[in-house]
């Protein structure tokens, strides 16, 4: 069976971005090309009523060793209290994220949010809910993008976790107050293998979870 176009680039590039955690400062592209990918990004991926909520911010060199180091770091190891454990697991890990060859940091304007809403009453309830679809898709295109030119990266919500955090990640890069934090990427040449060793992924039966009515 010839297969389509889409189910080839489903298998090509989706298929094959995964979650590395081992990452090193080197990047498959130049600096140039980074932006121009995230760019791209958001600039083309859909938002409600074409609101463009989306902001994205890249860091590389120390502006990206700063935000996992100074910022993250001190700001999450305040929230795991004194447990010796957690802070030994947890500064793991952070280190491994600053170990990368940069960060796309991404944020929804609620700003933009706010003055689409106000437009249109009725639907305000729900912008909300449609500016987590359009970052999760803004994230998922530049994920998608990095692993095509051969590089690993992880998704992070640290802005989430900790009010502490995202507000010192505004003043650190001088960012206005209105953007808010929805994840962090970490990206660079991956060092290893994909996810876990511990935890290989695993689906659920496809067949439970996809329909075809006619």
């Amino acid at each position: 069976m010839t297969l389509s176009r889409s189910t080839i680039f489903l298998q090509k590039f989706v298929k094959e971005r995964r979650t590395h955690y081992g990452l090193s400062k080197v990047s498959t592209v130049s600096d140039d090309e980074l932006k121009s990918i995230v760019e791209e990004a958001v600039m083309h991926v859909p938002s409600p009523f074409n609101m463009q909520s989306g902001r994205a911010v890249i860091l590389t060199g120390e502006a990206s060793d700063k935000l996992w180091l100074n910022v993250v770091l001190p700001g999450y190891l305040k929230l795991v209290g004194g447990d010796e454990n957690a802070i030994n697991l947890n500064t793991t890990k952070i280190t491994e994220y600053a170990a990368g060859y940069g960060t796309v940091m991404f944020f929804e304007d609620q700003a933009a949010i706010d003055s689409m809403a106000a437009k249109i009453p009725p639907m305000a309830q729900y912008f909300p809910s449609w500016s987590e679809n359009s970052t999760g898709m803004l994230q998922f295109t530049i994920w998608t993008a990095l692993a095509s030119e051969g590089m690993g990266a992880s998704l992070q919500h640290f802005g989430a976790y900790s009010e502490e955090i995202s507000t010192n990640v505004l003043k650190e890069f001088n960012l206005p107050s209105t953007w808010k934090s929805t994840a962090m990427m970490p990206f660079g040449v991956a060092t290893g293998g994909p996810g876990h060793a511990s935890r290989p992924k695993t689906f659920e039966p496809i067949g439970e979870r996809v329909r075809f009515i006619q």
